[in-house]
């Protein structure tokens, strides 16, 4: 039997979108934070800083983040992480490949013209784009924290974010 070298790989999300997804997490856990710089996020999310950085003028062209220039700069969310869902963010880094993209890869492969694997893959896809449309960032945070962090950011006041969003 040929032993394979251990790799991690995506399965479902390019790395970029994967670091979005983690830094982004980060950032939605930490809501008294209000500016984020990429080599904080990189570090604390074991992620490329000049890789996470690209990945985020998308984001801040996108909607998702904004974005300050200057010593005191950084990242900041547009709106409040219950109002973006992760849909959003897939879409944005990974455009539409989840929803059209055959699992193995084959360009012909459709509704039409199936692969082996095409009926089955379908019902898995649906499942998944139906829990990132319906999750959000403050949710996957919010149930990710520890209990105890749970239940000292419930009883803290909203975090107001720029341009009236809540």
């Amino acid at each position: 039997m040929k032993q394979h070298k251990e790799t991690v790989m995506p399965v479902i999300f390019s790395r970029a979108c994967e670091y979005a997804l983690r830094a982004l997490l980060e950032m939605a856990q930490q809501p008294g934070q209000e500016s984020w710089a990429v080599q904080e996020l990189s570090a604390r999310t074991d992620t490329p800083a000049p890789f996470l950085a690209k990945t985020f003028q998308l984001l801040v062209k996108g909607g998702v983040l904004h974005s300050v220039k200057g010593r005191r700069g950084g990242f900041t969310f547009a709106r409040s992480p219950g109002k973006i869902s992760l849909m959003e963010i897939v879409d944005i880094i990974d455009g539409d490949a989840l929803t059209k993209n055959c699992a193995l890869g084959l360009p012909a492969c459709s509704d039409v013209n199936p692969c082996p694997f095409h009926s089955r893959w379908k019902g898995i896809r649906n499942t998944i784009t139906t829990a990132l449309r319906n999750g959000t960032l403050l949710r996957m945070a919010q149930d990710n924290l520890p209990a105890a962090a749970k239940h000292k950011s419930k009883a803290a006041k909203p975090r107001r974010f720029s341009r009236g969003s809540s």
